[in-house]
């Protein structure tokens, strides 16, 4: 997945929304952003960031470089997310 595809489904999306990935069944909040020159990563942590606080770290910078979760030093396949507006919580799976 791209940098610029996940912001595309974060569009309209409430900015306090945390965002979480799922793991064998488990939420493992996304807690850390690594931007890179040719590639960026969301990594598991013990706080979820909210969709706020990864805009402001995305920045003004090139979207069009490849996304990737992890998770214990393991790369993960995310293929979409599933909204939970009353929790507020954004899962990655």
């Amino acid at each position: 997945m791209l940098l610029q595809d996940f912001l595309q489904l974060l569009t309209g999306l409430n900015g306090q929304n945390q965002l979480y990935l799922k793991v064998d069944q488990n939420l493992r909040p996304l807690s850390k952003f690594i931007l890179a020159r040719e590639d960026c990563q969301l990594c598991c942590g013990s706080r979820p960031l909210t969709v706020d606080k990864f805009r402001r770290l995305t920045g003004k910078g090139d979207a069009a470089i490849p996304l990737s979760f992890c998770w214990q030093d393991r790369t993960l396949p995310v293929y979409g997310i599933q909204i939970q507006p009353a929790e507020r919580r954004i899962i990655c799976r």
